[in-house]
């Protein structure tokens, strides 16, 4: 029992013979002793007893690394899994990219309920909708959630997000899977440009290196295949897909600006009800029109809903995966999609990866990593990997701020 705990003291003096008795906190005395009274002192000798708890918690780290492993897996496999299903709806019976896109993109309609139920489920507040719906919509500014915002800020935005997802579907119909997961890789590169063009970053080395790398990797994908044919359309398509995705993701931050969770869930939302409502048109007139084959008694409907369902899933996980992990397990379960797509087109349709097809890839994978690397990477190799001097003209040279690389 701690000396500060409350209890009752009894104390023999067995010169005097009397017991003294206390029921308030005893406060330790200098020597370790505890005050009975003014003229006793009462050895506190009981030891405390043994703890039988046990830590079983885990730490931040920890929980976040076992979570990060997990949202990889889901996000390789969901868009491994997206990718390959939409790919299987171009059937002799059903050619209609746009209707794959346009029923992928409505099921986006239901990011914001499902993340207010998951809010009033874990949390403690229980903020009524309304609300929560207030809250989020300080994402289009200070007036909130209008008619106007919602036509100038989100329907141009779900405008783009299909057009960008229609080209990379499209091109599903061309060229394998694996190329077109691989292409998708190289929106880091036009992220990059485009962050340095509108939102004024800095041009670092790596930025540089990454640019000249997803470059070359879309050359060598479109000489793979010769320079011609279905093939080149269906990289351009491929490239078109991954710029789309691309200025989405600056065009959000340099007009919305930093979102957090909600925010983003109602922003999903609003893109699926846009869809729903003002694209569909866009698809009645493919079909009248015969650039798309479909028939209501002939739709493939188990490959459209997993499709769906499967590239839900992606962009959740996308979305608010860095809510409860670390960036990195997101940027990885990206690159893991490509050479599982790879050996998904190996195994189940028979198509073999070129080994200039193979080069491209790694260097897309390069060009990825590099944007990855932290601000000041340089100087941490420096560190690592010091100057060699060989006399005082070279320790000159190396210790001159204005001589040194950025």
């Amino acid at each position: 029992m701690s000396s500060i705990q409350r209890y009752v003291v009894t104390a023999n003096n067995n010169n005097n013979g009397h017991n003294c008795r206390r029921a308030s906190p005893a406060l330790p005395t200098a020597g370790g002793k505890l005050a009975c009274d003014a003229n006793e002192v009462v050895e506190n000798t009981e030891e405390p007893p043994p703890s039988t708890e046990t830590c079983c918690c885990l730490t931040d780290t920890r929980r976040k690394t076992i979570l990060g492993g997990i949202a990889t897996l889901g996000i390789g496999g969901s868009w491994v899994a997206s990718t390959q299903l939409a790919q299987a709806t171009y059937q002799p019976y059903f050619h209609a990219p746009y209707l794959v896109v346009w029923f992928c993109s409505v099921w986006l309609a239901a990011t914001f309920p499902l993340y207010f139920a998951s809010v009033r489920t874990c949390s403690r507040e229980n903020k009524p909708l309304a609300t929560t719906v207030k809250e989020c919509a300080k994402v289009f500014g200070e007036q909130g959630l209008t008619v106007r915002s919602f036509f100038v800020r989100a329907a141009p935005f779900s405008v783009l997000t299909v057009a960008a997802h229609y080209m990379f579907v499209l091109a599903l119909s061309l060229v394998p899977g694996t190329d077109v997961s691989a292409l998708y890789v190289s929106n880091v590169s036009f992220v990059y440009l485009l962050s340095w063009i509108l939102l004024r970053e800095k041009f670092a080395s790596a930025g540089i290196m990454s640019v000249i790398l997803g470059i070359s990797g879309i050359v060598l994908m479109s000489y793979s295949d010769g320079f011609g044919g279905s093939s080149l359309l269906g990289v351009a398509l491929g490239v078109g897909a991954s710029a789309g995705h691309a200025l989405y993701k600056v065009l959000f931050k340099w007009l919305l600006g930093e979102a957090d969770s909600g925010q983003v869930a109602l922003f999903m939302t609003l893109l699926g009800l846009c869809t729903l409502l003002f694209l569909w048109p866009v698809g009645l007139v493919l079909y009248f029109t015969g650039a798309e084959i479909w028939g209501l008694h002939a739709l493939p409907w188990q490959y459209l809903c997993a499709t769906a369902g499967f590239n839900f899933a992606f962009i959740q996980l996308i979305n608010f995966g860095a809510a409860f992990t670390f960036p990195i397990f997101i940027s990885v379960g990206i690159l893991v999609a490509v050479p599982v797509n790879a050996a998904v087109d190996a195994i189940v349709h028979n198509k073999t990866v070129s080994a200039i097809k193979v080069m491209a890839i790694i260097i897309f994978i390069m060009a990825f990593l590099l944007l990855l690397l932290p601000d000041g990477w340089e100087e941490q190799v420096r560190k690592v990997i010091p100057c060699k001097k060989k006399g005082p003209p070279q320790e000159e040279l190396f210790t001159s701020r204005s001589l040194r690389l950025p």
